[in-house]
């Protein structure tokens, strides 16, 4: 039974309708919990106080980097010991590439992960329905990128592009204050003060929450949970024997070739395999590399209970593609299963600014979306890039000020660059979290009679010229 659920519209003023710290690297100063310190920040920038950010997973640190090349101070708060492992692969899209061309990253990950132009639409029963390169979608005359990242790769390159004191491990932001300490909405009065996980409070010109779907920011700003889409996903890297004559380095052109010893997919090629209430896909990130994913309808309940042990999920996940063509069962039973990701598959439709006062949010905690259009992360890289113009150009106003008298940017100029940077965002992501979601619904049918119909209209009348436009996308140039 396909499962219905009804969204929840954020508009622009926050109401619904209808629907101890350790920096990697680096010593932090503790200071007692009792006392409001500001977040270290360099006594010789124009701006102030530092940004905050919540999260060092991709949105957090893509936008610690951003703010660091256009001159804002900033430090991040992360939960965890260190930068995140878990997590198998990401695919980075055209419109990724262009944003991490912006912070730098770009030519660091491109080597040793495969460019692909091709993708092809198959049934669970091994017949290709649509096959197509990537030339035949309209996309203007830059072409298309695609190359699947590991994620933990994706972290690192983004980290490496830091000082070695603007993340902090092992503490989160737990609360959002006021100057004085007490509960507000976190804006005015020159800045915004947390509390840490630790019971530290720092205080910071803005905040900005990087902490995911659950954003504890988000909450703060009383925006609705995600929605829950109905179905969940396993994912994982599966790991093959090298090919003798392979060389992950970074190829020019795509490579068609079809290693030996693999899951029986070429080099270049993107796999999605359609069943009833079931799908999977996979792709390579080496030639000895292959990420994978599997979608399944569950019930809520179901979705918020994984699988108790990492060799229970790999069992999931086999049994959902049980007798299934194109080497899926074989790639699942080729990954450790430790590695092996569940996930709730969620989104919200948010429309207009999403944040107030010095409070915002980017990636996941903004706008989360399902990921049936491999946008999530691109577009948290695309938040990045223009959060960062949006506060950069801030900063190179302060600093001409500051020629003759140091004055930071007020709060109410903060605020106002921050609901330019959420009006922005929200016109390019709305739409693509709508369309996601919807794709989603198609792809996740369970009536075999239904599913049959759908396979046969792909088949026979499916063109793939707009396909991909949502990958054109250029988020602009970080510094104007």
């Amino acid at each position: 039974m396909l499962v219905r659920h009804q969204h929840t519209l954020v508009h622009s003023r926050g109401r619904a309708t209808g629907h101890s710290a350790t920096c990697l690297r680096a010593r932090v100063h503790r200071r007692r919990a009792s006392t409001v310190a500001s977040a270290d920040a360099s006594s010789n920038s124009p701006w102030g106080e530092p940004v905050l950010v919540a999260g060092a997973g991709i949105a957090g640190l893509a936008v610690a980097v951003a703010l660091h090349k256009v001159g804002v101070p900033v430090r991040v708060y992360e939960r965890g010991p260190g930068l995140r492992q878990e997590g198998a692969a990401i695919g980075l899209w055209s419109n990724a590439w262009r944003a991490l061309e912006e912070l730098g990253a770009a030519e660091a990950l491109r080597p040793g992960h495969l460019l692909l132009n091709r993708v092809e639409l198959c049934s669970a029963q091994g017949e290709v329905l649509r096959g197509f390169d990537f030339a035949e979608c309209d996309v203007g005359p830059t072409g298309l990128e695609f190359r699947g990242v590991r994620r933990a790769a994706l972290l690192q390159a983004l980290y490496d592009r830091l000082p070695p004191d603007v993340v902090c491990f092992d503490t989160g932001v737990e609360e959002v204050l006021g100057e004085q300490g007490a509960a507000s909405t976190g804006g005015g009065g020159g800045g915004v003060t947390v509390r840490l996980a630790d019971g530290r409070t720092v205080r910071g010109s803005c905040l900005v929450g990087a902490d995911g779907v659950r954003s504890a920011v988000a909450r703060h700003l009383q925006l609705p949970a995600a929605n829950y889409g109905g179905y969940v996903a396993l994912r994982g890297v599966a790991e093959f024997p090298s090919p003798a004559s392979s060389s992950p380095s970074s190829p020019s052109s795509p490579s068609t070739s079809t290693p030996a010893g693999g899951p029986g997919l070429p080099l270049n090629t993107i796999r999605q395999i359609w069943g009833a209430g079931t799908r999977a896909g996979l792709y390579p990130l080496s030639p000895s590399s292959y990420y994978w994913y599997t979608c399944f309808n569950a019930d809520e309940a179901a979705a918020e209970a994984p699988p108790a042990t990492p060799e229970a999920r790999q069992a999931v996940a086999l049994a959902a593609v049980k007798g299934w063509a194109w080497s899926v069962e074989e790639c699942i039973r080729r990954t450790p299963p430790e590695d092996i990701t569940w996930s709730r598959i969620s989104d919200r439709w948010t429309a207009g600014a999403f944040g107030r006062g010095v409070v915002t949010l980017a990636g996941d905690a903004a706008h989360p979306m399902t990921p049936n259009l491999g946008q999530g992360g691109c577009v948290a890289l695309e938040d990045a890039v223009v959060l960062g113009r949006s506060l950069g150009q801030l900063a190179a106003a302060a600093g001409q000020r500051g020629q003759a008298a140091a004055a930071p940017p007020a709060a109410g100029a903060v605020a106002a660059a921050l609901r330019a940077y959420e009006a922005e965002r929200s016109r390019r992501c709305l739409p693509l979290t709508v369309r996601s979601n919807l794709m989603g619904q198609a792809l996740q049918i369970p009536l075999a009679p239904v599913v049959a119909v759908r396979n046969a209209f792909v088949k026979a009348a499916f063109q793939p010229g707009h396909f991909l436009d949502h990958t054109a996308y250029d988020c602009g140039r970080l510094q104007q």
